[in-house]
C-alpha cells in the first residue's frame, strides 16, 4: 500500500491537476508521507516543492483506495485529500513538468490517467463543484 496525502483545488469547475517530469499521468498535487510527518505536514511541504505555494487553512476531505496507476499489479493507493487556500499563484517547481485545469470529462479523454483521480472527480461532479 503506498500512503499519499493529494490537494483539491478547484477554480471555476476545474480540478487542478499536475503531471511530474517521468511521467504520462496527471494527478493531484501531493504526494508520499515520509517518516515522522502528519498527513498536512507531508501536504504542505509537497504543494510548497511541486507549486511553490504556501496552504491556509488545509480541511480534510475523504481517502481514497484504488489501484496504483504505474506501480505494477496489485498495487494500490491509499491516498488522503484535503482541500485548502493557496496563499499564491502556483508555478510548476521541482519534478512538475505541468499543471492543468480539468473537468472530468478532459481527464477521462487524457490518454494517461490514475484510477484514484477519477474517484476524486466522479465526486466532485457529484456534489456540483466540478464540471463534467
Amino acid at each position: 500500500m503506498i500512503k499519499v496525502v493529494g490537494l483539491v483545488h478547484v477554480l471555476d469547475g476545474r480540478l487542478l491537476v499536475v503531471r511530474s517530469r517521468h511521467k504520462r499521468a496527471f494527478y493531484l498535487p501531493g504526494g508520499k508521507i515520509e517518516p515522522g510527518e502528519t498527513l498536512e505536514d507531508a501536504l504542505r511541504r509537497e504543494v510548497r516543492e511541486e507549486l511553490g505555494v504556501g496552504l491556509t487553512n488545509p480541511r480534510w476531505l475523504k481517502r481514497y483506495l484504488a489501484p496504483a496507476y504505474g506501480e505494477g499489479e496489485g498495487a494500490m493507493v491509499d491516498m488522503t485529500c484535503f482541500t485548502a487556500d493557496l496563499d499564491a499563484e502556483p508555478v510548476p517547481s521541482a519534478e512538475i513538468a505541468e499543471m492543468a485545469l480539468v473537468t472530468a470529462d478532459e481527464y477521462a479523454n487524457h490518454p494517461e490517467t490514475a484510477p484514484a483521480i477519477h474517484e476524486v472527480l466522479n465526486d466532485l461532479v457529484m456534489t456540483g463543484r466540478v464540471s463534467p
